[in-house]
């Protein structure tokens, strides 16, 4: 976990409404984060001796045609027992407790945080997993510092809400190898039964680009993904059962 510069918490409340001033892009692959996309991203178990962590970076852009400052806001609809959100951005790092960042970003027109010097100006969205893998729903809200209507709200969404136990019933495991990937990945699942399923691959939008039947035998199955026909960029690679789902985050090089 990196050094964190911990903040009282600051109370505000927002109403996060339609875009403005501000386009906001998943800063791994430059692809646009829609207002209100949600991300759906997995964990592992922290052990004693590592801690699970997981980020996902977002820069900020100023579209309009003027200097603005804009904040950031961290909502923390439901928080894994034992799991800690926190998060970077303008420059500083907060831990848990502190929601709102103390200090505001200025961006000229048409300008990103990426283009701005020094560490940490776009926002890192962390979270360190408990000894027990759950479900965390973590909302930002980027704003304005002078005109909280002008915002843009994201979600991200650790492991489904349904089916994290559920899934376990039929997966002991899920891995894909080579990740990062030239286009051709290999989906290695240790089931603990026998199931029919499906593989699902998503964009960094959400959006569905590939899916495939998957009859799944008990122990060690093998599924060869073609993916030549998607772009470079972080993919979302999910193995349905039923209702539940199990989540890997895959990346096309």
């Amino acid at each position: 976990m990196k050094k964190l510069l911990l903040l009282p918490v600051l109370c505000f409340s927002l109403n996060a409404g339609a875009q403005g001033s501000i386009l906001l892009s998943n800063n791994d692959n430059a692809s646009t984060l829609t207002p209100n996309s949600v991300i759906q991203l997995t964990t592992a178990a922290s052990t004693p001796s590592s801690v699970f962590n997981i980020k996902f970076n977002i820069d900020i852009k100023n579209t309009s045609g003027s200097t603005k400052t804009f904040l950031v806001k961290r909502y923390d609809v439901t928080l894994n027992p034992g799991a800690d959100a926190y998060f970077c951005f303008a420059g500083n790092c907060y831990g848990p407790p502190t929601t709102l960042a103390p200090t505001a970003l200025t961006l000229t027109s048409n300008q990103s945080a990426s283009q701005v010097q020094g560490q940490y100006q776009i926002l890192t969205a962390d979270l360190d997993e408990a000894a027990t893998v759950g479900y965390s729903l973590i909302k930002y809200t980027f704003f304005d510092e002078n005109n909280v209507s002008d915002s843009v709200q994201i979600s991200l969404r650790y492991n489904s809400p349904a089916g994290v136990s559920e899934i376990k019933k039929n997966l002991k495991s899920m891995e894909l190898f080579p990740n990062p990937s030239e286009g051709s990945s290999t989906l290695l699942i240790n089931a603990q039964s026998a199931f029919n399923g499906k593989v699902m691959v998503y964009n960094s939008l959400g959006d569905l680009v590939s899916e495939q039947t998957a009859n799944i035998s008990q122990g060690q199955n093998k599924i060869e993904l073609n993916l030549q026909n998607l772009s470079p960029g972080v993919y979302l690679v999910s193995v349905k059962a039923g209702n539940a789902s199990l989540t890997k985050r895959l990346v096309i090089r």
